[in-house]
């Protein structure tokens, strides 16, 4: 038996702000240095990509990526160091939530089973 848990953010609104696919976008991101390179790896539009990066910039009210526009040098995209810290608070915070989640399965379902 197994579970499965999604972590995702919220505003007071009960807007979602950041999720799984939004993280991998930005570790994306850190990775090609590009927000239109990491879409285009995740098989998503570049324009879908830039507005779930401008709706957690805007719930957090702080810059998530760094861009440089193209021409000859070359423009992409990088995490701003509070980007980055962000991130990784996320990915602590769904890793330990999925820690614990494991842990009270066991404990609801000792050895995966129903009796």
């Amino acid at each position: 038996m197994q579970i499965k848990i999604k972590l995702g953010l919220r505003d007071a609104a009960d807007r979602p702000f950041m999720g799984i696919g939004t993280a991998w976008l930005l570790r994306g991101v850190e990775k090609a240095g590009s927000l239109s390179l990491a879409a285009r790896d995740m098989e998503m539009s570049y324009s879908k990509a830039h507005k779930l990066v401008k709706t957690l910039e805007e719930e957090l009210g702080l810059p998530v990526l760094a861009s440089s526009r193209g021409g000859s040098s070359r423009g992409g995209s990088a995490l701003t160091p509070a980007g980055r810290k962000f991130l990784e608070r996320f990915e602590r915070l769904d890793a330990a939530i999925k820690k614990q989640a494991e842990k009270l399965l066991e404990i609801a379902f000792p050895g995966g089973r129903i009796k």
